[in-house]
């Protein structure tokens, strides 16, 4: 079903509701082609939202962006619960909690993110928990809740230069990237914004480690290169 186009599922279900004898293989068909629509649409929804959040951190002044952020989201969430779509309610409440981080809303990201672990599928996106546990920690920290999002923190980045995390890298090396320089830069801006005491040479050792990596490979990390040029910058390793 996934590999065929929209209009080669139509076809198909247009020439079996034809042939007498069909009618349950058909609708059986027609659920599936819903189920697969559904998925489909779910999630150009959070690509949308995503979009947006690109964006908005591109200029933090753009409100509209941010507006336009939770516009998506919301037209997730109508169908995501409209149609009962059980396996997208992690990715939902994941979105919700970064428009609360990103509108100063810290307890109530914490709230979310909490929702959002709660429905991760543990089989496959297994390593998605620690995602989330990333963005709880950040909202932590933010939240005046120090000891407790460092201490969450230390933990993600652990797991994530860990031999378990060596298995998503190995597996997919792009979305590690993506998940551990995320973590690491989000957290240390946090610390800075809360004027919280950190340990600025293991920080100098993540980001170099960090910048390391990202020469291994020829990803175009955009967002993350302006992001550690931002961050180099605060923490005065320029």
């Amino acid at each position: 079903m996934q590999n065929k186009t929209l209009e080669e599922i139509r076809q198909v279900i247009g020439k079996l509701r034809e042939q007498k004898g069909k009618e349950k293989e058909t609708l059986k068909l027609i659920n599936e082609a819903l189920s697969f629509g559904h998925d489909f649409v779910a999630n150009l929804f959070f690509e949308e939202a995503l979009t947006h959040q690109h964006l908005y951190m591109n200029d933090s002044t753009n409100k509209e962006a941010l507006a336009d952020m939770k516009k998506a989201i919301l037209k997730a969430s109508f169908y995501v619960r409209k149609y009962e779509l059980i396996v997208w309610n992690s990715r939902l409440y994941r979105f919700m909690g970064r428009v609360a981080d990103y509108r100063g809303q810290y307890k109530k990201a914490i709230s979310l993110y909490k929702k959002s672990i709660k429905f991760v599928n543990l089989g496959p996106e297994q390593f998605r928990i620690y995602e989330l546990k990333s963005f709880l920690s950040f909202s932590l920290i933010m939240s005046g809740k120090y000891l407790e999002g460092d201490k969450l923190a230390g933990q993600v980045y652990k797991i994530f230069v860990s031999s378990e995390g060596k298995l998503l890298k190995d597996k997919d090396y792009k979305t590690w990237y993506i998940w551990l320089s995320g973590h690491v830069m989000r957290i240390l801006n946090a610390y800075l914004d809360k004027k919280v005491n950190y340990d600025k040479t293991q920080a100098k050792e993540q980001i170099e480690f960090l910048e390391k990596e990202f020469s291994l490979k020829k990803f175009e990390f955009g967002y993350r290169k302006q992001e550690f040029e931002e961050l180099k910058n605060r923490l005065k390793l320029n």
